[in-house]
C-alpha cells in the first residue's frame, strides 16, 4: 500500500507541470522508487474511477487529465450552488468536505485528512474554501482556518439547519426509499432506528404523520444523533428549555419524552431538556391528523393569516380568489406554520423547484404577501420554502378558476397546411381552444373579429401585430414550435389568463 503522502505530494506535482513527466524524474523529486510512483498512479485512479485521473502515454511519461479537473480549476466566482452535484464533481466534493466539517463542528479537522481520497491540488483546495466560505457566511456561519485545520464555527440551530440543506432528501415519498433517492450517504442503522421511531411514535399517538413532516422529523432526529456522538454536549443548542406547562398536549408530550429516552439508549447520550423541546415542537408543527384532532377548532389567528395571504395574492396578480374555495385548507396548513416559525423549525419543500418552474408569478406574489404578512402579524422571517407550500394551494384555485386560452391559427394561403397544425395541437396541446383556421388574407381583413383571441399561430411574420402576440411555426410543427407555444402559454397564464 501507497503511503497517502506519497499520493498527494504526486497529485501536486502533476498539477505544477505543463506537460508529460516521467517516472523516473518523479521518484527522484519524491524520494522514492519507480515502482513506488506506479503504484501510487494506479491506486489513485483505482479510487477516483473513470475516467481517470493521472494517463499515460508510452514515451512520454504520466500527466494530470485536464478534461477531467478541468471544472476544479474555474475561479471560484463562477462556481454553481455548492448543494448540487454527482459523483467526484466539485460540487459533490464540497458538499462530503462541508457535512464532515459541520458535523464535527466546532472541532476543527486536518485538512489533509480530509481531501486524502479526493487527490486534488493545492490551489483546488484553496478554491474550495473560498467557495465553501461564501455558502457558508449565507447561513450565518463561517470558516475558520488554523495551520492545517478546517474548522466551522457557528450557532448550534445553524449548524443544524446546514446539515440539513446539504442533506439532499428530495424526492423521497417513503421511509421505504430514503436509501435509493438520498443523494448524500447516510448510516444504514441510524436511519433504521429513526424511521423506527417514528413509525412507533404514529401507533402511540394514533396519528399520521404526513410528507413532508415526517421527513422533516426524521431529519432533526438523524442529525441530532450524530451532532451529539460527534461532538458531545458541543452540539447543544443554546437556548433555555420550555416548561412542561408550556406544552399543553399531555398525551404528545409523553410521546415525545419516551423518544427521547430511546435515542439516549440507542446513542449512548444524554440529551438536555432542549431537544425534548424541540422534538415535542417538531410534532406540535407537523399536520398531525389523528382523530381526536379533528374536530379542533382553528385558531383565529391562521384564519387571519390565511385570509390575508388569498386578498394579498389576489391584489398582486390582479385577479380574484374565491376564498370560500381555500380558506379552510391554508388555515390547515397555517395553523403549523405558525407553530414552526415561533420556534425556529425549517420545513423544506421538495416541490420548490417545481413550484418555481410551473408557478413563478403565483410564488413571486406569495413571497411579496410573505413579507408583509412577517411584519403585520411580528412574525419571523417566512422561508422561501414555506412560501412554497402556500403557493401550491393558491395555484389549486387559480388552475380551477383560469380561462382557457384561445387562439386563431393562420397560414399564407390555402387551410390545408393550418388545418394540419390544428391536429398537431390538439394532439399536443390540448388545452387551447382553436377559434378558427383560416389564411393570412383572411384574417388581416377581418382583424376586428379577432381582437380577443390570445395568440395567433402562424407560418410566416404577421410585422403589423402588436397587440396579439404571433407564434411563427414551420408546417411541421417541430419540437421547437411547440416549446414556443408552451413559453407564451406560461407567460400568458401569469397575465392575461387570471384577469378578473
Amino acid at each position: 500500500m501507497v503511503k497517502a503522502d506519497v499520493n498527494r505530494e504526486l497529485v501536486n506535482l502533476l498539477y505544477q507541470q505543463d506537460s508529460y513527466i516521467t517516472a523516473s524524474k518523479l521518484s527522484i523529486q519524491l524520494n522514492v522508487s519507480p515502482k513506488t510512483v506506479y503504484r501510487a498512479i494506479n491506486q489513485i485512479n483505482d479510487r477516483v474511477g473513470k475516467p481517470k485521473l493521472i494517463v499515460t502515454a508510452k514515451g512520454k511519461g504520466v500527466e494530470i487529465n485536464r478534461q477531467r479537473t478541468m471544472t476544479d480549476e474555474v475561479p471560484y466566482s463562477n462556481v454553481a450552488d455548492i448543494s448540487n452535484g454527482d459523483g467526484f464533481s466539485p460540487s459533490k466534493r464540497r458538499k462530503q468536505i462541508m457535512l464532515r466539517l459541520l458535523y464535527m463542528s466546532p472541532q476543527g479537522m486536518d485538512v489533509r485528512s480530509l481531501y486524502k481520497n479526493f487527490y486534488v491540488s493545492d490551489s483546488v483546495i484553496n478554491n474550495d474554501e473560498k467557495v465553501i466560505g461564501t455558502w457558508l457566511e449565507r447561513y450565518g456561519l463561517r470558516m475558520h482556518r488554523s495551520h492545517w485545520k478546517l474548522a466551522i464555527v457557528g450557532e448550534e440551530l445553524v449548524v443544524r439547519r446546514a446539515i440539513s440543506v446539504l442533506t439532499d432528501l428530495t424526492g423521497i415519498i417513503d421511509f421505504n426509499n430514503i436509501f435509493k433517492f438520498s443523494k448524500v450517504a447516510l448510516n444504514q442503522m441510524d436511519v433504521n432506528f429513526v424511521i423506527d421511531l417514528i413509525r412507533d411514535a404514529e401507533k402511540d399517538l394514533r396519528i399520521e404523520i404526513p410528507y413532508p413532516y415526517d421527513i422533516n422529523l426524521f431529519s432533526h432526529v438523524y442529525i441530532l444523533i450524530n451532532r451529539y456522538r460527534n461532538v458531545g454536549n458541543r452540539g447543544f443548542i443554546g437556548v433555555h428549555p420550555v416548561a412542561e406547562s408550556k406544552m399543553p398536549n399531555r398525551k404528545l408530550l409523553e410521546c415525545t419524552q419516551i423518544m427521547g429516552r430511546r435515542i439516549e439508549k440507542y446513542a449512548h447520550i444524554k440529551l438536555p431538556a432542549t431537544e425534548i423541546t424541540y422534538i415535542y415542537e417538531y410534532l406540535n408543527a407537523s399536520r398531525i391528523t389523528g382523530d381526536d384532532q379533528r374536530a379542533d377548532i382553528l385558531p383565529q389567528r391562521a384564519i387571519q393569516v390565511a385570509q390575508d395571504y388569498v386578498y394579498m395574492v389576489g391584489e398582486i396578480l390582479h385577479m380574484t380568489i374565491h376564498a370560500d374555495d381555500i380558506i379552510e385548507d391554508l388555515s390547515n396548513h397555517i395553523r403549523p406554520m405558525l407553530n414552526r416559525l415561533a420556534n425556529g423549525i425549517q420545513a423544506k419543500n421538495e416541490l420548490l423547484d417545481q413550484v418555481k418552474r410551473e408557478y413563478p408569478q403565483i410564488l413571486d406574489a406569495v413571497v411579496q404577501a410573505s413579507k408583509k404578512i412577517s411584519v403585520k402579524y411580528q412574525l419571523e422571517n417566512i422561508s422561501l420554502d414555506e412560501s412554497a407550500f402556500i403557493a401550491i394551494y393558491i395555484a389549486r384555485v387559480v388552475e380551477q378558476t383560469k380561462r382557457p386560452l384561445h387562439i386563431v391559427i393562420a397560414c399564407t394561403t390555402g387551410i390545408g397546411t393550418a388545418e394540419l397544425i390544428r391536429v398537431k395541437v390538439h394532439k399536443t396541446l390540448p388545452n387551447l381552444v382553436v377559434d378558427d383556421v383560416i389564411s393570412l388574407n383572411q384574417y388581416m381583413t377581418n382583424r376586428q373579429k379577432y381582437r380577443d383571441i390570445d395568440f395567433i399561430i402562424s407560418t410566416i411574420p404577421l410585422k403589423a401585430e402588436r397587440d396579439v402576440p404571433v407564434i411563427v411555426v414551420s408546417a411541421l410543427f417541430s419540437q421547437r414550435d411547440q416549446n414556443a407555444i408552451r413559453k407564451i402559454i406560461n407567460q400568458l397564464s401569469g397575465g392575461a389568463a387570471w384577469k378578473k
